[in-house]
């Protein structure tokens, strides 16, 4: 087919598309609309191979690196040999695929890829040939992929008994998909939905996943990529089994809850002639030299040569893979090549190029260089009491000075972790693990003033703490100890994770590490403000610290007994009276802690007492800073209900009052009559207190259910008390 009638073929496939997606989208904005054919334009009116890096870094004047990058990411490098320095770039695992693919899907792939899958970096391997002997070797290849034994021990995907779709979509949206991936038009993150221009790059495209995969196949894919894509492009996100399959229920807008009940793949009725024809001729094609096929796989490596009829030709060639360039890459790619005599990239080069390759410039920055765009930037969610620390992956300048070498490679296996409030994941590079870090070093490393060799560990233990020190525990995590105020990382194993020269220079400048940081200088121009612990001596103080640190017992000085979570309300010396929005009581919640542990929350709306319980009271974080506000629960598991009365009861609640010593009054109608009802905390009892209008019959009262109720007669003040005691 000429390049001409497969971009009309291609074009008419995409406004098919659009229309189905109108049909889908019919209840929902225009601007979802147009988000949506602006997204899919993006990535599939373009022929050419999508390499991110080369498309956000490379966007200028040809050059060796852009070059380098291509000839890496498209395989160039895996046939023809010569070492880029930068982390192999393969195409998927082959072996057991008839247990993950569809083989129609596989052959449509195959006669087309930048149809199959605009942008995909899969060269056209038959455009060269005769339409008829094109569709036969299409045929036997597809029946010889169908044969493959998987290498080493199969893998069965798993279902689920439940799944659900639109868990899976927030999910796809905020553990780091969108990074890559182009995000679902119709998802509105909490910051605004982003303008379509925003996108500095395009998307990395995803086929069409109904025709590639089966739910379950997609499942354990996303599970566990390394298993066939073990290069990391698409990397090991640690996704558990419900994410996967909530997330493929998502992608593949799988609407029933159990999983089990999805279709599987179809099966082929294999050909063992065209099986047979189709490995010779993937063995003549040097497939192996990109794909891992079965356990004997021998590639060839084919030597350079400038021919006109070559890769980078514009035209097909029988027998030669064929990339649908555009102009600029292969323009780079000739760059690279006639400069392959040149010298060596330098550590700093390399290291940038080998971040574009793994696109970790996705989530990351370093050197002023990538991190997500405005678009993506908006699906970064986390705790944003840490401000931009708490949702946005941390910059990655000077990493290698910065981290040990150890804590770095377990880092790229997945195993070490402190930021558990990001909620984009970083994701698992086992295969690159220990390159990255040794060239990450090597670039990064650098001479910087020691600290102090000795540290004094009970002035460290005074500095970390909240009696005359830092106050380093009001805001960082302490082991299993929440911090005071917002829940920054854990310090405790500071010297597990970082170098102590790095660390003696962040303490004394944090805005030059980390523009923006919450961090505050507590030792503004190297001096330190605490005077009165070692003397004021600076070098000895973050000493101390580090010693306390990596050998101390205990906790920081002045650490309570009880500490309470980021925003726990703690009622000390006079009740709490908070608005929220409370599960089993609704969106009009008025919570009234007391000092004496026991606590009641209020329905606002239908002017009734609804929960009590003991012990802690609130959290109001999310009430106090999240804009669209959950419901909430109360600090105890063991609560205890006043029955709800009847749907049709009309509203009574009238408002509040306090009390010199803060306790609620709450004004209401029970019956018709107006009520004021007073609640005090007493001796581990709660009091209640009822008063109702003069020449009115009492109302009926209700009690929660499962505490001891001790009540008085009514007197002559149309009153009664009542009070509550725990069993």
């Amino acid at each position: 087919m000429r390049k001409s009638s497969k971009f009309e073929a291609r074009t008419s496939k995409i406004f098919t598309h659009l229309q189905k997606i109108a049909l889908m989208r019919s209840q929902t904005s225009i601007f979802d609309f147009r988000f949506s054919i602006l997204l899919i334009l993006a990535t599939s009116l373009h022929a050419e191979p999508i390499v991110t890096g080369f498309e956000r870094f490379h966007n200028g004047e040809p050059t060796r690196e852009g070059g380098a990058l291509l000839y890496n990411e498209l395989g160039c490098a895996n046939c023809h040999g010569g070492d880029t320095g930068l982390p192999a770039r393969q195409g998927p695992v082959l072996a057991d695929l008839k247990s993950r693919a569809n083989a129609a899907w596989i052959a449509e792939f195959l006669t087309d890829p930048q149809s199959a899958k605009p942008g995909t970096m899969m060269p056209a391997l038959f455009d060269g040939l005769p339409a008829k002997e094109k569709a036969a070797q299409i045929q036997a290849v597809t029946h010889y992929l169908m044969t493959l034994k998987p290498v080493g021990k199969p893998v069965k995907p798993k279902a689920a008994r439940h799944a659900n779709a639109e868990r899976g979509s927030a999910r796809f949206h905020q553990v780091g998909c969108v990074a890559c991936h182009a995000p679902t038009p119709d998802f509105h993150p909490a910051h605004g939905t982003p303008k379509p221009e925003d996108f500095t790059s395009r998307p990395v495209p995803l086929p069409d996943l109904k025709k590639k995969y089966s739910l379950l196949t997609l499942a354990a894919f996303l599970e566990n990529p390394d298993l066939v894509r073990p290069d990391g492009r698409m990397p090991h996100l640690g996704l558990n089994a419900e994410d996967a399959m909530d997330i493929a229920c998502h992608l593949m807008d799988y609407r029933p809850s159990d999983p089990r009940e999805a279709p599987g793949l179809p099966t082929l009725k294999l050909n063992a002639g065209l099986a047979k024809k189709g490995a010779e001729i993937v063995a003549k094609l040097n497939c192996a030299s990109c794909h891992s096929l079965t356990a004997e796989d021998k590639p060839v490596t084919v030597a350079l040569q400038k021919n006109e009829g070559g890769c980078l030709s514009s035209k097909p060639a029988a027998g030669r893979p064929h990339y649908d360039l555009s102009d600029r890459q292969r323009a780079a790619l000739n760059a690279f090549l006639s400069g392959k005599d040149q010298p060596a990239f330098t550590t700093t080069q390399q290291t940038h190029l080998t971040l574009q390759a793994l696109n970790c410039y996705a989530c990351h920055d370093r050197d002023g260089i990538g991190g997500p765009d405005v678009a993506r930037n908006r699906y970064f969610v986390g705790d944003e009491g840490i401000a931009d620390a708490g949702r946005l992956a941390p910059p990655l300048t000077g990493i290698g000075q910065k981290l040990r070498a150890d804590w770095l490679e377990s880092v790229f296996l997945g195993e070490g972790r402190v930021r558990p409030y990001l909620q984009t994941k970083m994701p698992k590079y086992p295969a690159h693990a220990k390159t990255l870090t040794a060239l990450l070093k090597k670039t990064d490393k650098k001479e910087l003033p020691k600290l102090h060799p000795e540290g004094d560990l009970a002035a460290g233990q005074k500095l970390t703490g909240i009696l005359g020190g830092m106050n380093c525990i009001t805001c960082h995590v302490w082991g299993d100890k929440p911090s005071l105020g917002i829940q920054a990382l854990d310090i405790s194993q500071l010297d597990k994770r970082l170098t102590p020269e790095w660390f003696r220079d962040y303490m004394l400048n944090p805005q030059g590490y980390r523009p923006g940081t919450l961090m505050p200088p507590l030792w503004p121009g190297g001096q330190s403000m605490l005077k009165e612990v070692l003397g004021g001596d600076t070098e000895k103080q973050l000493a101390a610290i580090w010693e306390f640190i990596k050998k101390g017992d205990g906790l920081p000085e002045g650490y309570p007994a009880h500490v309470a979570n980021a925003f726990e309300l703690i009622p000390q010396d006079r009740p709490i009276i908070q608005r929220t929005f409370l599960n089993h009581v609704g969106s009009q919640a008025i919570l009234a802690g007391f000092p004496g542990g026991i606590h009641i929350a209020y329905d606002g709306d239908k002017g009734r007492p609804a929960l009590a319980w003991r012990g802690r009271f609130f959290d109001a974080n999310s009430t106090w800073f999240v804009r669209a506000a959950p419901f909430e629960d109360p600090l105890e598991k063991e609560v205890f209900a006043w029955p709800q009365g009847s749907e049709n009861d009309a509203p009574g609640y009238r408002g509040y009052r306090l009390d010199k010593a803060g306790n609620p009054t709450f004004l209401t109608r029970v019956d018709g009559v107006e009520v004021e009802e007073t609640y005090r905390v007493e001796e581990g009892k709660l009091h209640r207190t009822v008063t109702w209008a003069q020449g009115q019959k009492e109302p009926a009262w209700t009690h929660p259910e499962g505490l001891e109720v001790t009540d008085s007669a009514a007197n002559v003040n149309h009153q009664r008390h009542f009070v509550y005691s725990w069993k």
